[in-house]
């Protein structure tokens, strides 16, 4: 009995340990005693009491600060209130100032959108008339294209013609040669033969001259035709050179052709918008006015 006694007052004296200290503002206490007991129910009740009363305190902590804060935020709200309606003040008349200078401008604004719109709408056929400037352009150049394609055929032809001839002067080189052998060997003949050969020594002779001049007039024909081979080689250079400078012309005209299809779409769609534009300016002057 006396052990349980002094077990009983151990655990009052714990629990008015830790309530003395609460009553005196001190919540950090810990309850230690359990048990299944009233002692222990009541150290438990208590040990809750005081989380409780902890948590409380925690919660109204912090509704203070957000108390002090909303106040210092609701003074700072006062006084930019008190700046906004300084700055409000201004900015009457300033803005009394500014549609005045609306309504000033707006007429000039509305001469100047009415010249943009006829610019727009000259733009617009001035795009048109140069598209079909520029696909008249497109077909004289492939006109061209094909001119130049048959030229360079026909030279071509001319070359091959050239070199068939060439071929020509060379049998015929060969035949005079072999013609002035035979005068040769028919001289030697004559020779041999005496008064017999003379008639046939001045043939011979005759024949062979001939034969030379037969050479001279070949070489001469072959001289003019490789001047002639080489001026259509370099025609035909020329001519493809030619041809391939149209057909980068006639890529870059429709590059051309291409980008003013695409300015007059973009013009073709500014005409509504300034349109608009103009109404807008027009409901802004009769707005400046009534805001004067």
């Amino acid at each position: 009995e006396l052990a349980d006694t002094n077990l009983l007052r151990a655990k009052v004296d714990a629990l008015l340990a830790v309530v003395s200290k609460a009553a005196s503002g001190d919540l950090t206490g810990k309850v230690t005693v359990a048990g299944d007991d009233a002692i222990g129910r009541l150290g438990h009740g208590l040990a809750t009491m005081f989380d409780n009363l902890r948590a409380l305190l925690n919660n109204i902590q912090k509704a203070g600060i957000q108390v002090t804060t909303s106040a210092t935020e609701i003074a700072a709200s006062a006084k930019q209130q008190e700046a906004t309606g300084v700055e409000q003040a201004q900015t009457s008349v300033e803005v009394l100032s500014t549609t005045k200078e609306i309504s000033a401008n707006t007429a000039q604004l509305l001469q100047t959108m009415e010249s943009a719109t006829a610019v727009a709408d000259y733009t617009t056929s001035a795009t048109a008339e140069a598209q079909d400037n520029l696909k008249r352009m497109d077909e004289t150049m492939q006109h061209m294209v094909a001119a130049t394609d048959s030229i360079s055929a026909k030279l071509a032809a001319l070359s091959e013609k050239a070199s068939n001839i060439n071929s020509v002067l060379t049998t015929i080189t060969k035949v005079a040669d072999q013609t002035n052998i035979l005068s040769l060997n028919a001289a030697i003949e004559a020779e041999k033969a005496g008064e017999a050969g003379r008639g046939f020594s001045v043939v011979a002779t005759e024949i062979r001259r001939l034969a030379d001049q037969t050479s001279v007039s070949t070489w001469d024909i072959e001289q003019m035709l490789k001047e002639m081979q080489s001026a259509v080689s370099a025609s035909v250079m020329g001519m493809d050179k030619f041809s391939e400078e149209v057909r980068r012309s006639v890529g870059e005209v429709r590059q051309v052709t291409d980008q003013l299809s695409g300015v007059m779409v973009q013009v073709q769609k500014l005409a509504p918008q300034f349109d608009a534009v103009l109404q807008g300016m027009q409901s802004q002057a009769v707005g400046a006015q009534q805001i004067t």
